[in-house]
């Protein structure tokens, strides 16, 4: 690879099949609306960087 080339990263298309935080504004009935969302790793394991918390949570 000559010095001047950049590696891009690849770029995979997922669905989310569902989604427990139910105090987020993207979850509607368990299902993520978002229409894109971004993981990230986590102290635990991976997180949602999309969760964005509701103003007053569903019961």
């Amino acid at each position: 690879m000559a010095a001047t080339e950049q590696i891009q990263p690849q770029t995979q298309r997922t669905v989310v099949a569902a989604c427990s935080a139910h105090d987020c504004r993207h979850n509607r009935d368990g299902q993520c609306h978002a229409g894109r969302i971004e993981v990230r790793p986590g102290p635990q394991g991976a997180v949602c960087a999309t969760y964005a918390p509701e103003a007053k949570a569903r019961p």
